[in-house]
């Protein structure tokens, strides 16, 4: 479901400036397993497309969850290459960061997400310089934002079937749940006692202008309720089987992970 999760973000960054991004050094890009000739990346890759997305079947408030945790994302492919990713989600009483971790010697990008000046700031180091972008929260920039923000009505026909099996993950009730979409079948572990959803979670990886939603549309096909703490995903198409695990739960969120203090920033219009 994942791959190359830090070259999203510095596609992004490319894309949007990419004579600006000299001045932090060279950098190459290392090759990713899905990121496609031209740029697209996804977490699920469909084999279909529709002109709207599938919209979120949980409609939570405007983020109450107040805490920290990790996505770890894996994939086994069919010829026995193994990969995994790793995100982490800082959610403020007033603002959002994510960091995406990276491998090697590439920096980590952090995106400060702040809904009232609705900006989103793309930070790293590079060479021993911090810089990055500020770009406006909209709908251009941000596709996924209203996945983000729980303002997506549920429309979609699936019938995830609730099994009653139960099993306590990361401190958290969690219940299967099993569900297909059009290219996978999953099994989920889900609780219904974090006020967040995995759309919402997943939108934060939309950030960029022309982002695609495939990995948005993809998931709302499930159509399951609830935070998924674990996921497995099998392919229909015979391509890499997926694990997600949300893990390393905090309660609390240091304020520094949302600074910017020391970092040359420019505005992209």
């Amino acid at each position: 479901m994942t791959s190359g999760l830090y070259h999203i973000a510095l596609l992004c960054l490319f894309s949007i400036a990419p004579t600006s991004l000299h001045s932090f050094g060279h950098t190459t890009l290392g090759p990713t397993l899905s990121i496609e000739a031209a740029g697209k990346f996804s977490f699920l890759k469909s084999e279909k497309t529709t002109e709207n997305p599938v919209p979120n079947t949980q409609i939570p408030a405007l983020e109450p969850f107040v805490g920290s945790f990790d996505l770890v994302a894996s994939q086994n492919f069919p010829n026995g290459n193994t990969r995994a990713d790793t995100m982490s989600f800082y959610f403020g009483c007033e603002k959002t960061a994510i960091i995406i971790h990276a491998k090697g010697s590439q920096p980590d990008m952090r995106m400060v997400f702040h809904p009232s000046d609705a900006s989103i700031t793309a930070l790293f180091e590079m060479k021993g310089q911090k810089g990055g972008y500020v770009l406006p929260m909209n709908d251009k920039y941000w596709p996924g934002i209203k996945h983000a923000k729980g303002q997506v009505e549920a429309k979609t026909s699936a019938q995830p079937t609730y099994t009653g099996e139960t099993r306590t993950i990361e401190g958290y009730s969690c219940e299967k749940v099993l569900a297909e979409s059009s290219d996978y079948k999953a099994e989920m572990w889900i609780t219904k006692d974090i006020p967040l959803s995995m759309m919402q979670i997943l939108s934060y990886q939309t950030v960029g202008a022309g982002k695609s939603q495939d990995e948005l549309e993809q998931f709302g096909q499930f159509g399951v309720k609830g935070l998924p703490l674990q996921v497995n995903l099998s392919s229909k198409q015979g391509k890499a089987a997926v694990q997600l695990n949300l893990i390393n739960f905090q309660d609390s969120v240091e304020d520094a992970i949302f600074s910017t203090q020391g970092d040359k920033l420019s505005n992209v219009e």
